[in-house]
């Protein structure tokens, strides 16, 4: 009894093992269908594409057939300028810092721009004025030959004199029909049907 048990169990594993593989080629085709760069172009076409025959007449990148280039070729720092331009730039980064910290209250006017600096005379320091439009002439109202073309406005309703009370019913065109009568004979129509 254990061998046919031990035969069940080899087999089963073999079986496993089968089901492992077959999954495990499934897996590797659909990865590998996925390394393609168009829909009509295969694995194979893709894998010739990066590696083969079209590079050949491609020229090399810039840099590639020269040696590794020397640490000691780096130009040498540029001049760092007279001490008293220094002096210069470090008090006018300071005033500009000293007056950033303080805010520009409305109604006071806003400092001027450094006097170095790139954009001085080009933004200017308010707001341009909104243009002033002509005025259109007046159109008065009621008279139908002041707009020429447009039909004067409707009169506005009527309001009721008590506002909580029901409005009057519609006129009687505008209800809907009455229902048909039954027909003569006593029989009634059948029920509409439920939906």
């Amino acid at each position: 009894m254990d061998q046919r048990s031990d035969r069940g169990r080899l087999q089963g594993r073999a079986r496993a093992r089968g089901h492992q593989a077959a999954c495990g080629a499934v897996l590797a085709a659909l990865l590998l269908g996925g390394c393609v760069g168009s829909p009509t172009e295969g694995p194979v076409e893709f894998w010739r594409n990066a590696f083969g025959a079209p590079l050949e007449g491609r020229p090399l990148p810039p840099g590639t057939e020269g040696a590794y280039p020397s640490i000691a070729s780096v130009p040498p720092a540029p001049p760092r300028g007279a001490a008293s331009e220094r002096e210069a730039l470090r008090d006018a980064l300071a005033d500009a810092r000293s007056q950033s910290r303080t805010p520009v209250l409305p109604g006071r006017p806003v400092p001027p721009p450094p006097a170095g600096a790139e954009s001085a005379g080009q933004v200017p320091l308010a707001p341009p004025r909104p243009p002033r439009l002509s005025a259109a002439p007046p159109v008065p109202r009621g008279s139908p030959d002041a707009a020429p073309g447009l039909a004067p406005a409707p009169a506005a309703p009527d309001l009721p004199a008590d506002p909580g009370a029901p409005p009057a019913p519609p006129p009687a065109e505008f209800m809907a029909p009455s229902p048909p009568a039954p027909p003569a004979g006593g029989m009634a129509a059948p029920p509409p049907p439920r939906l």
